[in-house]
């Protein structure tokens, strides 16, 4: 990279400021630079270096300068190696290995398989890298590298740096194996998930469903117009939908959402353009799926029945994500994440930065459930957010006799037959009488196997795993299972135990007080029936505060190592969960709020009411008594996972806002 006179000046003071971090001359002599660019406001350049040894970069050995106007550093931070001279740092400095064998050994790593074929597209010596096909096991190109990479012990390995995407896409791997050997030295995933835990599903399976009414326009079609939950409207559950009209920004989106020329009118009457190409992938096909068309006059009015599956809703869904993903991409430019600092656009109109890295925004993903991510690469190629429905509370309905109708807490096991959602599952209550004379149906045959055939199965939950009591009532010829819990309080999801064949049922537990109730009127001869519904999923393309989240791990991933550097926040203490969070309540922030209010996260997506708890451990809120995270918690046992730290970094931006506001 050719350099300017601001990127002399941070190379010469970052070489006189070098004892502070305890370097050398000879450790910041030979720096590669990785990026560099001025911001829109003329005020500040930033550099990015990565350190080199013998002309071969370190990964992870990074730099960064940040210099005024006047060439004055106003930052710098580096965790360069030290005393790279010292005899016997690198064991070796040729690689025994090829290039396509390096491929071929991280595909190992990963359980990919054998490349079919590898092809250079894209030319290059190891040392600066060369990029390959899909090689039959990647979404996306190769791109390979010769680096280094320090042990904790000092030394130096030659690596072979491979990124490969797996074609089920929820991935973005980038492998560091041995350049001699190939085994495994490090890897990490580009891609940012929000797993949910099982105790988190069984909680939010508890939660009571509001769901909103449904909602049609009743405003007539005005040409560029988008039905959506709006910025600051955090979730249906927070406000209404609107028809948006003309929402592009004209600085930063001069030709509309749908353009990718730079001439005037769109390219596209779908929910695609130069800042996202959003689809459903149902399929889980990592490619473009269906998409709503807006027509001529790019109208995107779509009724939403939330009483409905998913799918029937996907026109207004799809919509919705096209329109957060396009709002993020004009706000935050606003802020910083702009051309020249690597965000995603078909066409760069000022010519800075890399193009064609639009987001590839894929709703309703068959991908997973109870999740979203997004993977970041390098600036210049195209990140991928995938929003996954969440799963719903399910219930029990009794309809007779009177002393044990009405609608019970059901969780549904995580294995065996899924309920349909919204579609009742109904049937008679009839209790196990199994060999052992007990009701845990741990022993087959079932005493009363005549008379559980066709019907519910009721059992206890103890003794044997909840594999073998569900297979057992389905040798009965049980349609259905329900497992009263074993102890006081709320009824779990059930596992699967080592054995699940023949589990091909419907198995639900509630809690022992709703069960010992049941058990009663079943044991004195009543012929209880009813039914077991499946909750109807919810759908994350509705829930904006996780989309910003989303989108914001792209603004964080992009920011912090530069555009070029896509492997800054791979540690447990990195700030980017933090910042995400941040992003989707500062986006969802209305005129008149307080930061003494609690701002939970994901309730809608999650089927909590609005003043429901969220994922996070605590609602966000300035007031201490809601909120009294502190650093102080980094490290113990509950705070030291990446969202959990995230968190205590999102209360303290929290707290920063209001008392900047």
């Amino acid at each position: 990279m050719a350099q300017t006179a601001p990127v002399q000046s941070a190379l010469q003071q970052f070489s006189s400021q070098r004892a502070k971090f305890g370097l050398s001359s000879g450790d910041v002599a030979d720096p590669a630079v990785t990026s560099s660019y001025t911001d829109a406001t003329g005020e500040l350049t930033h550099i990015y270096l990565r350190q080199r040894y013998q002309g071969i970069e370190i990964y992870g050995a990074e730099a960064d300068v940040h210099v005024d106007k006047s060439q004055k550093v106003v930052s710098l931070h580096s965790n360069f190696v030290a005393n790279l001279a010292n005899a016997g740092r690198a064991a070796i400095t040729q690689p025994s290995l090829t290039a396509v064998q390096g491929v071929a050994a991280a595909a190992k790593v990963l359980n990919l398989g054998a490349p079919s074929s590898l092809n250079v597209v894209k030319a290059g010596a190891p040392a600066e890298g060369l990029t390959f096909d899909e090689g039959g096991i990647s979404l996306e190109k190769i791109p390979v590298k010769l680096m280094y990479q320090a042990r904790t012990s000092g030394e130096l390995v030659l690596v072979w740096d491979v990124t490969i995407v797996p074609k089920k896409g929820d991935h973005y791997w980038n492998v560091r194996v041995d350049a001699a050997t190939g085994q495994l030295v490090d890897k990490t995933d580009l891609t940012v998930h929000e797993p949910i835990s099982f105790v988190e599903l069984t909680q939010r399976s508890l939660a009571t469903s509001a769901w909103p009414a449904p909602l049609t326009s009743a405003v007539a079609a005005t040409p560029n117009s988008y039905n959506v939950y709006p910025l600051t409207v955090d979730s249906p559950l927070s406000g209404s939908r609107q028809l948006v009209v003309n929402p592009a920004d004209p600085t930063y989106s001069p030709f509309g959402w749908h353009d990718t020329n730079g001439v005037a009118g769109p390219e596209y009457t779908i929910t695609r353009g130069n800042n996202v190409h959003a689809y459903e992938d149902r399929a889980n096909a990592n490619a473009p799926g269906y998409s709503p068309d807006g027509g001529a006059d790019l109208v995107f009015d779509f009724p939403v029945n939330f009483a409905q599956v998913p799918q029937a809703n996907q026109d207004a869904a799809i919509t919705n994500l096209f329109y957060w993903n396009n709002m993020m991409h004009d706000v935050m430019a606003y802020k910083g994440f702009d051309e020249v600092s690597g965000n995603f656009q078909v066409k760069n109109y000022t010519g800075a930065g890399l193009g064609n890295d639009d987001v590839r925004a894929e709703a309703q993903d068959g991908g997973g459930t109870d999740n979203a991510n997004f993977g970041t690469p390098n600036d210049g190629s195209r990140p991928r957010m995938q929003m996954y429905l969440w799963s719903a509370p399910s219930s029990l309905v009794i309809n007779s006799p009177s002393p044990v109708a009405g609608t019970y807490k059901a969780i549904p096991a995580g294995f065996g037959k899924k309920l349909a959602p919204g579609v009742p599952f109904t049937g008679q209550f009839v209790l196990v009488n199994d060999a052992s004379s007990t009701s845990l149906g741990c022993t087959a045959p079932f005493l009363n196997a005549a008379a559980i055939a066709g019907k519910i199965a009721v059992l206890d939950r103890g003794t044997c795993d909840f594999s073998a009591k569900v297979r057992n009532a389905k040798l009965a010829g049980a349609k259905g299972v329900v497992v009263v819990n074993n102890v006081a309080g709320d009824p779990i999801t059930m596992g699967a135990g080592a054995d699940t064949t023949n589990t091909g049922i419907p198995s639900v537990m509630i809690s022992l007080a709703d069960g010992t109730n049941l058990k009663a009127n079943l044991a004195a001869g009543g012929t209880p029936s009813g039914s077991i519904t499946g909750g109807i999923p919810r759908d994350g393309d509705f829930d904006n505060g996780i989309i910003a989240h989303e989108y914001g791990h792209g603004i964080s991933t992009r920011l912090t190592g530069g555009p070029a550097n896509s492997s800054c926040l791979n540690n447990a203490e990195q700030m980017g969960e933090g910042w995400s969070d941040f992003f989707g309540l500062w986006m969802t922030t209305k005129p008149g709020d307080v930061g003494q209010t609690p701002r939970p996260v994901g309730n809608f997506a999650t089927s909590r009411p609005i003043d429901g708890a969220g994922i996070r451990t605590k609602p966000y809120s300035t007031d201490f008594a809601v909120n009294n995270l502190t650093y102080a918690l980094i490290g113990t046992t509950a705070y030291s996972e990446v969202h959990a730290t995230g968190e205590v970094w999102a209360a303290t931006l929290w707290d920063l806002n209001w008392k900047l506001v």
